[in-house]
């Protein structure tokens, strides 16, 4: 595959990510200050069924991410792969919760059990996203459109 190609679609999927890692954050957040029943349920809903969005776009910008870095032994190459490597297990972290948060806003209570789990979330989701800013900076000091 072209290296034009890998990058463009690197790019596209650091957007789907960071943009879903977001709207997550910004629902649970909100639904937790509506502290409204019926709207966290329809967040957890909503959440999990675009959770295959987030489960191809991860996968899709640790593919691209190594396959643009090839061997280089770049300082900031290195330094953006470790992060990777924190983003796909935070985002592991992410469909779990994301799993149990759901079927326990719906068959469960939104109880201390629920908000420790939310609390959670809402912590590994705003890592992730500080993660994928920090990686983004790197890529756009590696490709010269940002100084170092």
């Amino acid at each position: 595959m072209e290296r034009k190609t890998i990058l463009k679609a690197h790019f596209i999927a650091t957007i789907i990510a960071g943009l879903t890692i977001v709207t997550f954050f910004s629902l649970s957040l909100l639904a937790e200050i509506r502290a409204d029943i019926e709207f966290i349920k329809a967040v957890k809903t909503f959440i999990l069924y675009a959770l295959p969005i987030m489960i191809i776009a991860m996968p899709m910008l640790k593919i691209t991410g190594d396959k643009l870095a090839g061997r280089s032994i770049n300082p900031i190459i290195l330094a953006k792969k470790r992060r990777m490597n924190f983003i796909i297990v935070n985002g592991v972290g992410l469909i779990i919760l994301a799993v149990f948060l759901y079927y326990h806003s719906h068959f469960q209570a939104i109880d201390h059990v629920f908000l420790i789990a939310q609390i959670a979330e809402l912590a590994l989701g705003l890592c992730n996203l500080v993660l994928i800013a920090l990686n983004t900076k790197s890529g756009m000091q590696l490709s010269g459109k940002l100084k170092r």
